[in-house]
């Protein structure tokens, strides 16, 4: 994906009315995440590696709740297509409050990656400090910390109804090593991102998520933390921890 010239000077050249809607936009995401106590839809993650010519798309379950320590997360991935070929063996990546834990069922193991030290308390939607930020809820005082953020003009193969930000990190901030630029699509009815957008530094890597199905029916149902638990066919795997966890 390339970035053009036009698209750069945008960066500096938002007009007074554009920067107050950027600042309603991100004021609106970080007041209704603070109302996500939980969350379930379907997920699509697309894995474009330029460089390659290769496309890796996963389609699967993702499951948030929020906790009075840590919160809970689970992401289920049950098919898998590359080069046209189809793989239904099942991948799974849950944040138990302190470990993160990666399962693949072709490799019949599992991962532990201690991310939070025990009675250790971190806030996921945190995008300079958390090892697994939550994307949605962001604070807006972060994002303008860290990023020149445009407002982009629809166009066609958006998501409806939708506001679309180019989040471009500052040469000052910890994310500019590690991100050329972050796109939100940012649903007017619910306030919450519907397809994120990450183009790695060198632009030859981007990583969509996409959660086709979320509406308000996808937040605060009541999920019970038994849908958080490791799978049960995970439980006789052999568990590995990476060195140094």
């Amino acid at each position: 994906m390339i970035i053009s010239l036009a698209l750069v000077l945008a960066l500096f050249t938002q007009p007074p009315a554009v920067d107050a809607r950027i600042d309603t936009i991100l004021e609106e995401l970080e007041a209704r995440g603070a109302t996500v106590n939980d969350l379930q839809c379907k997920v699509k993650y697309t894995i474009e590696d330029l460089l390659a010519d290769d496309t890796i798309e996963k389609k699967g379950e993702i499951r948030y709740k929020r906790k009075t320590t840590n919160p809970l997360f689970y992401i289920h991935f049950n098919m898998m297509i590359q080069a046209g070929e189809v793989d239904r063996e099942s991948e799974w990546y849950v944040f138990d409050g302190q470990d993160l834990w990666e399962i693949k069922e072709a490799a019949k193991n599992k991962v532990q990656h201690s991310v939070v030290k025990p009675g250790e308390a971190i806030d996921l939607f945190d995008i300079e400090e958390s090892p697994i930020p939550i994307p949605f809820g962001q604070k807006k005082a972060q994002i303008q910390k860290n990023f020149v953020v445009v407002l982009m003009d629809p166009k066609p193969g958006d998501p409806p109804n939708t506001d679309h930000l180019l989040c471009k990190p500052k040469p000052d901030s910890p994310l500019m090593g590690d991100i050329h630029a972050l796109e939100f699509f940012i649903s007017r009815e619910l306030k919450l991102p519907i397809k994120i957008v990450q183009i790695e530094r060198g632009g030859n890597r981007i990583n969509t998520a996409a959660f086709p199905d979320l509406s308000a029916k996808s937040l605060n149902s009541g999920l019970d933390d038994a849908l958080f638990a490791l799978p049960e066919e995970s439980r006789k795997w052999k568990t590995v921890k990476p060195e140094g966890n």
